[in-house]
Formats: C-alpha cells, sequence, structure tokens
C-alpha cells in the first residue's frame, strides 16, 4: 500500500487489526508501483521476512474517464505507468528468485475491456490491452522456468476505482465531443437487482493459486457485468493462435526466422 505513514495509514491500521482479530499472518508494506526504489524495498522486506515469495497479484491500477484525445501525453504516460509498467516493476523485482526455484505464480488483473471494447474506447481501455499483451509476453518468456503467469479479467464491480479515475487536462476538446444526444441512455435496472459481489475476483485467485504449477488457464473471466462474450472471444483467439504457430513452421513463412539478428548477449 502507499504512503502508509501519513495517507493511507487509516486503511493499514485497519488491516492490521482484522488481520490480528481474526488471526491471519497479514502484513501491510509500503510499496508504490510507480517507483522503482519503492518496489525494490518492499519486495526486500517480503523476502528478508518469509525467505521467498510464491504469489503475486498485480491488481495496482487506476482509470481515465474522456475521450483518448482530451488526455494529454503526460497524462497517458501516467496511466500507462501505473496500470502496466508497474506491474512489470513488481515481476522483474521477483523473477530471479522464482525463475532460480523454478515456482512461482503472477496474475495480472486487467479487465474485460482489455480485450473487446463495447463500440467506445478510452484511455483506460487502451492500457488495459497493454497489460493484456505484457501479460501474455511475460507468460511465454517464463514459463520455461517453471514459473506461471495467468490473467484475471474481471468485468465491472462495484468498487471506490470507479470513482477515482483522472480527468482530462484538454477540458475544451472533452467539450467538443459533447453533442446533443451523444450521451448514452442508462439502462432500466430491476430494484431487486443485486451488484455483483467483489469476493469473486478473490475466490477466482484463490482458484489460480489452487490449481497445479503449468494447469492455470492463461486467461480468466470473472463476473457477470462487461464479460458477455468474451471467454467466447478468448478461445476464438487460443484456435486463431495455435493455427498461426502451426503456420510459421511452414517454408513460405520462414522469413522471420533465417534474418540476422543483432546479438544482445
Amino acid at each position: 500500500m502507499r504512503d502508509v505513514g501519513q495517507r493511507n495509514s487509516s486503511s493499514a491500521r485497519q488491516l492490521g487489526d482484522w488481520a490480528a482479530t481474526s488471526q491471519y499472518p497479514l502484513h501491510v508494506v509500503e510499496l508504490d508501483v510507480t517507483e522503482d526504489a519503492s518496489v525494490q524495498s518492499a519486495v526486500d522486506k517480503v523476502m528478508a521476512a518469509e525467505g521467498q515469495i510464491d504469489v503475486v497479484v498485480n491488481n495496482a491500477g487506476t482509470g481515465a474517464a474522456g475521450p483518448l484525445e482530451s488526455f494529454s501525453v503526460a497524462q497517458m504516460a501516467s496511466l500507462l505507468d501505473i496500470n502496466v509498467l508497474g506491474p512489470m516493476r513488481v515481476n522483474q523485482a521477483v523473477l530471479p528468485t522464482m525463475r532460480e526455484r523454478h515456482s512461482g505464480l503472477i496474475i495480472w488483473v486487467t479487465s474485460g475491456v482489455g480485450r473487446v471494447l463495447p463500440n467506445f474506447g478510452g484511455l483506460y481501455p487502451a492500457t488495459k490491452w497493454a497489460a493484456e499483451g505484457f501479460a501474455e509476453s511475460l507468460h511465454y518468456d517464463v514459463r520455461r522456468f517453471g514459473v506461471d503467469v495467468a490473467i484475471l479479467e474481471p468485468g465491472v464491480f462495484p468498487t471506490p476505482a470507479l470513482s477515482k479515475s483522472i480527468v482530462p487536462d484538454r477540458k475544451a476538446i472533452v467539450r467538443d465531443y459533447i453533442s446533443p444526444g451523444s450521451a448514452r441512455p442508462a439502462p432500466t435496472v430491476d430494484s431487486a437487482y443485486q451488484l455483483p459481489d467483489t469476493q469473486l475476483i478473490a475466490d477466482a485467485v484463490q482458484h489460480l493459486i489452487e490449481l497445479p504449477q503449468g494447469q492455470r488457464p492463461l486467461r480468466t473471466v470473472v463476473g457477470p457485468i462487461f464479460t458477455e462474450g468474451i471467454a467466447e472471444y478468448n478461445e476464438t483467439y487460443e484456435r486463431v493462435k495455435a493455427q498461426l504457430t502451426q503456420s510459421l513452421g511452414r517454408p513460405d513463412q520462414a522469413i522471420p526466422w533465417v534474418v540476422e539478428i543483432p546479438s544482445i548477449v
């Protein structure tokens, strides 16, 4: 957690009190995913206390609300730093010991909009698409070391994150995008409707942890909202990927593999 001594001291204390009352071995550690030193310090503390790290859940992230054009490049870079490069900082800090042990699990929490955009986009979905690409690339890289990388794709859940999205710096651009009838009508909601419980995400994380090494699915979709068709999309993607991978063994597809590549050793 960031700033456990000041801004988030109350939250850190509440977690500590809950853990003590419930007799859970939970400890809050200072960690800001946008700072290399903070990440390394947190990992060093855990390693010193426990000797190894078995599971990492990349759950840090924030949102953005507004047309993509209306965000400054600095805002785009900042959101990418949190949602995409932040998890990679953590992963790079834990992977050396995981690779050495030939064991470990890294879970990236992305989003359903990291796979399918429902006829509108934005900066947040773009960063989640990037996170999907980083996570899948890492999955292929480290599986030879016995380290699993899994992607969790939640739909929409009622969390404070929805109200903490960054707003665009270029407000004049936002006004250009606002026109009569441009707003999407709100759907009618039954008064008896129950919002999804965030426990579903925790349960999905636990399920991935408990699966045997090497048998964890690359992608898992969670939740009833904003998820329809995404699991099917993923299944189609896997079929196309297998077909493409097989085709790369043909002589007419061999060009990428015979071009001389500069040594990186």
